[in-house]
């Protein structure tokens, strides 16, 4: 029964999570960064230069929101273990990776763009995920 109300309670806070990440993403694609500092990675990428601004205004606080989460749920589940982190973040990857599949045209650009966004929250699971092994 203590395991149910463990993944009830991440499921629950993954969807508020989800809800969250649109607004951070929101505010993301509002932040202005100046023509000037993009550039030089410009004339290197466009593609590159997108996906830092995405992995800088987008994907670091998205990531900081789910550890802030992660270690505010450790206060309410005794002993959160690996597919607690997997429950909480799956409705924000799914959420994600509907955003994604909706660009159809140009599905492989935004695939490349969001990747490091992927790969950030992935890096902030597997930390959490072997934090909760015991020792």
């Amino acid at each position: 029964m203590e395991s149910l109300k463990n993944r009830l309670i991440a499921v629950i806070l993954g969807v508020a999570l989800a809800y969250a990440s649109i607004v951070i993403a929101g505010i993301g694609a509002a932040v202005v960064i100046p023509a000037d500092m993009l550039r030089p990675v410009a004339q290197v990428s466009g593609l590159l230069a997108f996906t830092l601004v995405d992995l800088f205004t987008v994907a670091v606080p998205l990531a900081a929101a789910f550890l802030v989460l992660a270690l505010i749920s450790k206060l309410a589940v005794k002993k959160p273990d690996a597919t607690f982190y997997a429950l909480l973040l799956a409705p924000v990857v799914l959420l994600q990776l509907y955003f994604v599949m909706q660009s159809q045209p140009q599905l492989l650009h935004t695939i490349a763009i969001t990747l490091p966004r992927y790969a950030l929250l992935a890096v902030c699971f597997y930390f959490l995920a072997r934090s909760a092994k015991p020792a």
